[in-house]
């Protein structure tokens, strides 16, 4: 007898049942394709804000210092060069405020600029503008003695900053201008030249550990949405085979082989796993190109070459998630084929298997966490060793916490009922009808829960991480960007003009390179004194340790990226030439208002630094030209870049928050729905003796909220430590910060989210007519 066959063609036999299932595991193939479209666009979206070449260049040619008209000339006639574009900036100053004057096609695959309004320029006499440079189609820019109109506006990288742009030939006729690289469509056998992908790696390792952070933190999602999605499916399959309890003993008691049925459960899980994955991974590839058209960026072409490995590896996945519950599963004697109940038979108590499995994984996370972090995790710096590797450690220890929840969790449910009875005893009989039939069945509930669980530590984890990098960073650009604009002399360490300060209305302060020594080491350190309580952003500025208030005389101020350079504390003696300086806080950030040490002004006059300032902040939407002997920073541009990248980050957190909310509520929902297809005898009965249909709609309703009651507190029971480790693993040395009323409000929101997913089931196990219960 073929028992696949037979088992295959029952399962078909209840669509309702299948669809259910496949619903979730769709919803875990939708997150995890979804996951790596989004390494993909995200990483495609930082490559073209990090790095200035297009994605159609081919090969890069560098400057060579010969004149750029005839470096390009040359490249433009060399065989296999199809099209090739002079990267040129020259200075430009509008109206008293600093523009970049850029090179650009305007078009085709050199191109790094889109026309949004008018015709790009490939005339002489024309340009177009930024829209971040305050310019008009009509208006007029001076460019090397004429007059250029603007006759486009253009969306440009945010790395240039306000700028106008021509054409690399238009732009030489006009003005001087520096080339710095020449990008080509083609192939130039030449000295000089090299790929594409050389050069922007080249441009990525320039931007140092930013990068480094934010692939990791992209694999890092891949990584557990893979990991999220195989234990849904495993969930899912738990469930769903525990509820067949009766059919599975039946197939026993007519000789099936526990062999066979578990190969049947598995073709089953193959079947579901093909079909569910392939509508799952259609869905997250159409959801790619359009994230992808609206950001502007490639879409996911490289997973779309390899979706029939996809859906390959979604079926793999699904039978590996369905062999520990098809085991499980087909353990039950024949004898429950007498049963007129097809729910499970939990145990009134966990065996003692279960319990130690639970304890073992739960030292095996710990164990995982003290090898990675060791005492410094209750610090805010990590040991050395790549962003990846701690993420990865993370995300482990994360799963082997989750797989003991699973095992513990039928032991942890029945005291966390007994509390949660004693609290809906008064709300009437509906209430105490649902947590008995959540505790009814301790295995299904805790699998069901924990499906919320993972939910919610991925949500808690977001909230967490995302607070506190949010903070850190607005404290750490508070400090080291503090103004609108910084001016400064020419030549470092000089003071200002004293025509040029007569003209200027803000912070002036002095910098001095002195030497000091801490804790017996000697360092050579520009010093500042600038006033921090009237830097125009000192309210978001955070001290790490110490207290601001306490600055004075005698005291100092040091960033915390320096602190952890030099070893040094609050307390400790800075020795400056015959003077003791006693350091009284310690600023998050890696510099303060450009400084990494901050004197009082009475200390710096005393160590002979003259008291003409060196520098002055400003506040001040146009920056304007001081004219020469003075250097003029616009710190706005960089502080709205910084902060544009957290901004991204959180984009692409909240993204990941939204499928992770997916999955609880079609966790919840395909259960509920679950239940309500296996319990209709039950159902039944419960209205032969007298209770309603609003009550027994109200009692499904009743056990999705206690299932997502349940998955919260364990959810916010392993996120929040998990978000700590997370950000410890980004090395950056920010002070955890926990968003206590949003995680209130998203755990209430989820609950809420969980019982709407019981609605649906909720209607029709009120329908159910009191004759259910007579069939066998």
């Amino acid at each position: 007898m073929n028992f696949t066959a037979t088992h295959l063609r029952g399962v078909l036999r209840k669509p309702a049942r299948l669809a259910l299932t496949g619903i979730a595991i769709a919803v875990a193939a939708f997150f995890a394709t979804a996951a790596m479209l989004t390494h993909d666009i995200a990483k495609a979206a930082a490559y073209s804000t990090i790095t200035s070449i297009p994605p159609g260049v081919d090969e890069v040619a560098e400057a060579t210092g010969d004149d750029p008209a005839t470096q390009l000339d040359k490249i433009r006639h060399t065989p296999g060069v199809v099209e090739a574009a002079g990267r040129l900036v020259a200075p430009l100053t509008v109206d008293g405020r600093r523009l970049q004057l850029t090179a650009d096609p305007g078009t085709g695959p050199l191109s790094r600029i889109r026309v949004e309004s008018g015709t790009y320029p490939t005339e002489p006499g024309k340009i177009a503008a930024s829209t971040t440079a305050g310019l008009a189609i009509g208006s007029t820019v001076p460019v090397g003695g004429k007059s250029l109109t603007v006759t486009a506006i253009v969306d440009a990288p945010s790395a240039d900053g306000p700028a106008v742009y021509i054409t690399d030939t238009n732009l030489l006729a006009v003005t001087p201008a520096r080339l710095t690289r020449i990008d080509i469509k083609g192939s130039a056998t030449l000295p000089l030249v090299r790929s594409a992908d050389e050069a922007r790696q080249a441009e990525i390792d320039k931007a140092g550990s930013r990068v480094e952070q934010l692939l990791a933190v992209l694999t890092a999602f891949v990584v557990v949405a893979v990991i999220a999605a195989l234990l849904v499916a495993t969930s899912t399959f738990r469930i769903v085979f525990a509820q067949r309890i009766r059919q599975t003993a039946l197939l026993r008691a007519v000789g099936a082989p526990r062999r066979k049925l578990v190969r049947a459960f598995v073709a089953e899980g193959a079947v579901v796993g093909f079909v569910a994955g392939l509508l799952g991974t259609a869905a997250a590839i159409g959801v790619g190109f359009l994230v992808a058209f609206l950001l502007g960026v490639s879409g996911p072409g490289p997973v779309l070459a390899f979706t029939p490995l996809v859906v390959l590896v979604s079926v793999l996945v699904t039978m590996l998630a369905a062999l520990a519950p098809a085991r499980s599963a087909t353990r039950v004697s024949p004898l429950e084929a007498l049963r007129v109940t097809d729910t499970e038979r939990d145990s009134s108590t966990a065996s003692w298997l279960r319990v130690g499995i639970g304890v073992v994984l739960l030292a095996a996370s710990g164990f995982v966490v003290n090898t990675a972090f060791g005492d410094g995790i209750t610090d805010t710096s990590r040991p050395g060793g790549s962003t990846l590797h701690f993420l990865l450690l993370t995300i482990a220890s994360g799963t082997v916490t989750f797989c003991a929840l699973l095992a513990l969790g039928p032991v942890l449910l029945r005291p966390m009922l007994r509390g949660i009875g004693a609290v809906l005893a008064p709300l009437g009989p509906t209430g105490r009808l649902a947590v008995q039939g959540v505790g009814g069945a301790p295995r299904r509930a805790a699998a069901v829960s924990a499906v919320v669980a993972l939910g919610t530590g991925l949500l808690t984890g977001v909230l967490v991480g995302g607070e506190t990098v949010r903070t850190f960073n607005d404290a750490q650009v508070a400090a080291g960007l503090p103004a609108d604009v910084k001016v400064t002399a020419s030549q470092e360490g000089q003071p200002i003009p004293a025509d040029v300060l007569a003209q200027l209305h803000g912070l002036s302060f002095r910098v001095s390179r002195q030497d000091i020594v801490v804790n017996g080491a000697k360092w050579n350190l520009n010093v500042s004194d600038v006033d921090i309580p009237k830097l125009p952003l000192f309210n978001e500025i955070r001290a790490a340790a110490g207290s601001l208030d306490d600055l004075g005389p005698g005291r100092a101020a040091i960033s915390a990226a320096e602190a952890h350079m030099l070893n040094a504390q609050v307390g400790d003696t800075i020795t400056a030439g015959d003077r003791q300086i006693r350091i009284a806080a310690i600023v998050v950030g890696e510099n303060i208002a450009g400084t990494l040490m901050v004197f009082d002004h009475d200390d710096l006059s005393h160590l002979g630094v003259p008291e003409q300032p060196t520098n002055v902040l400003l506040t001040t939407d146009h920056p304007q030209s001081y004219g020469p002997g003075v250097q003029v920073e616009v710190l706005s541009q960089d502080r709205d870049r910084q902060r544009d990248l957290v901004a991204s980050l959180e984009i692409l957190g909240l993204s990941v928050l939204a499928l992770t909310l997916l999955i609880a509520i079609v966790g919840v929902g395909t259960t509920a729905a679950l239940s309500v297809v296996e319990r209709r005898r039950e159902s039944g009965m419960l209205r032969a003796i007298g209770l309603t249909r609003l009550a027994l709609g109200g009692m499904t309703v009743s056990e999705a909220a206690l299932h997502g009651v349940i998955g919260v507190l364990f959810g916010l029971i392993i996120g929040v430590p998990h978000a700590w480790l997370a950000v410890l693993s980004l090395g950056l040395g920010a002070p955890l910060a926990v968003p206590v009323p949003t995680l209130l409000a998203a755990a209430a929101g989820l609950v809420a989210l969980t019982m709407l997913a019981g609605l649906l089931p909720a209607r029709r196990a009120a329908r159910e007519s009191p004759v259910s219960a007579m069939r066998i």
